[in-house]
């Protein structure tokens, strides 16, 4: 493909090899450090609001919503949040993928980026117009349960309209500061902000200033803000245009937004849809209460897969660049290290989680109880999926992009199929089943397709040695006997476990960034204790 605006850009010859002079391999190396170096920091300080994010999901999720509401109402919440999700990415049109894609093509602050964000606009009107007509023609399969009644989710159903709108134009609004390197943004207005504004809801509802449906106004309220302080900002900062520069884009740049914005649907489609299938077919197969009890315990489950979050968001904007620029070094080093750290983190959390199980039903009411194996099979396949590093980003920004939107249509039947399959025979564990064997085939697909495509192999015996590690630390921490009170226990298992875990990660020198980040911290002990040479 060819595009002819003022340059000639071979668009998909993206593998061509081309001779380098020293000076040439010089800025690489440079550039390439630069990349990584802002990868590095802003990994790091989304991370740090992710966590922050996490310990005011655990207050809300794990310990006041389990206790302020019955299971069918915590049911009802998250039934919200599952159908607008899926609704959301609907009208986005995928466009979102399109603009990961081809925002680097726009990318010029002179002309407000040729006004990319004017078409934002335009697209995501549109989509939130189409996603509201299908909303109404399927509401009453949306609403009916399985018995053939009418759901609670009958008496809130409006409230999906507000919430489509201003999710899907947070999702495209996220994806667009992503391309300004300002990843921070979504995460710390999504993970933390919201949470801060759920939490106060909270607050008003356990003092009795709010009834429940109060706190679901509330509730929904807190999560339209998101887009509305982005959208706002980009007024703020100048960074929006109402018009987009239609003279800029040509017939070959209209043809290739619309190609990845249709592969972006399917695409994004189906990875928003493993986050709410399960939950709307719990709820459709079971009963709203089960919807609840898998909901609350799902929550302590995807904490193993918080730090690929943000990691994903900037990679996927440094590697969209590394393919403009035919830069395969990069690429392979980005897609390396991204295997072995989210493995590393994984499988830490992982063992922290499932060595304190005992501890989050300490915590939890019983009546979910029955949701143990729920988060020991959604911690599994976040583990799955952190393995994988960020070989999804990677199709999904190389020429081979439409394979990315096949995988995910498999990876859709998978999650449908297995559900329907497992809940069926295991009850709420067949859920989270269903979406570690969804994980596993769909993720040993693409890793055989990049293999045979562009000759990456994903594992090595590093990976096998992380897994061994991570064992060893788990049944070293069986041997603790349980604390009271529990609190005590977590802290002294959890630190424990951590440092055997670290300690192991650093002498076996399983990941180069761990140990040159403990080497710096070291220094800097040393440095700090050392005692100044005497004056001569």
């Amino acid at each position: 493909m060819v595009f002819n605006n003022k340059k000639t850009f071979y668009f998909f010859s993206l593998f061509e090899a081309s001779p380098e002079s020293g000076v040439q391999n010089f800025i690489h190396l440079h550039e390439s450090s630069c990349r990584m170096g802002k990868i590095k920091e802003q990994t790091i300080q989304g991370t740090i609001f992710s966590y922050l994010g996490v310990l005011l999901g655990f207050l809300i999720s794990g310990l006041f919503m389990p206790r302020f509401f019955s299971t069918a109402q915590n049911g009802l919440i998250n039934l919200l949040i599952a159908w607008s999700g899926l609704f959301a990415q609907f009208a986005t049109l995928g466009f979102g993928n399109a603009t990961g894609r081809l925002f680097s093509w726009f990318r010029d602050e002179k002309t407000n980026h040729h006004g990319f964000s004017a078409l934002t606009l335009i697209v995501g009107l549109a989509g939130f117009a189409l996603a509201w007509i299908v909303l109404i023609v399927f509401r009453e399969n949306i609403i009916r349960t399985k018995d053939g009644g009418i759901s609670i989710l009958a008496d809130y159903f409006f409230f999906l309209i507000p919430l489509i709108f201003f999710t899907s134009f947070y999702l495209l609004f996220d994806v667009y500061f992503k391309m300004l390197y300002r990843t921070v943004v979504g995460t710390f207005l999504k993970e933390f902000l919201l949470r801060i504004f759920i939490l106060l809801a909270l607050l008003l509802f356990y003092f009795g200033w709010i009834d429940f449906k109060g706190f679901v106004v509330a509730y929904v309220i807190a999560n339209c803000l998101p887009a509305f302080i982005m959208f706002a900002m980009l007024i703020f900062q100048r960074q929006i245009s109402l018009k987009p520069d239609w003279h800029f884009i040509s017939r070959e740049m209209a043809r290739a937004l619309v190609s990845m914005s249709f592969f972006g649907v399917i695409v994004g489609f189906s990875n928003v849809l493993v986050l709410s299938a399960d939950r709307i077919m719990v709820e459709k197969l079971i009963g709203i209460d089960a919807a609840g009890i898998y909901s609350i315990t799902f929550f302590f489950g995807t904490l193993v897969v918080i730090p690929a979050r943000s990691l994903r968001k900037i990679a996927g904007t440094m590697l969209a660049e590394a393919w403009k620029n035919k830069d395969n070094r990069t690429i392979e080093d980005i897609y390396a290290k991204s295997i072995v750290n989210q493995l590393l983190i994984g499988t830490l959390i992982f063992i922290g989680l499932w060595s304190n199980i005992h501890n989050v039903f300490e915590i939890l009411p019983k009546e979910y109880e029955s949701g143990k194996w729920v988060i020991f099979f959604v911690a599994l396949a976040g583990l799955v999926e952190m393995s994988s590093g960020v070989s999804e980003i990677l199709v999904q920004t190389s020429a081979y992009y439409r394979f990315s939107a096949v995988l995910n249509g498999l990876f859709l039947i998978f999650v449908i199929g297995f559900n329907y399959l497992f809940i069926s025979i295991f009850g709420l564990m067949g859920a989270a089943l269903a979406n570690v064997v969804a994980y596993l085939l769909t993720n040993s697909i693409r890793y055989g397709f990049l293999y045979r495509k562009l000759g990456l192999r994903p594992f090595r015996p590093t990976h096998l040695l992380v897994l061994l590690s991570g064992l060893v630390v788990y049944f070293l921490a069986e041997l603790l006997p349980p604390l009271k009170p529990f609190i005590l226990d977590i802290f002294i298992r959890s630190s424990t476990i951590t440092l055997i875990f670290i300690l192991l990660a650093y002498k076996l020198r399983l990941s180069e960034d761990v140990n040159q980040t403990i080497d710096g911290l070291l220094l800097q002990i040393q440095k700090h204790f050392q005692k100044p040479k005497p004056l001569e």
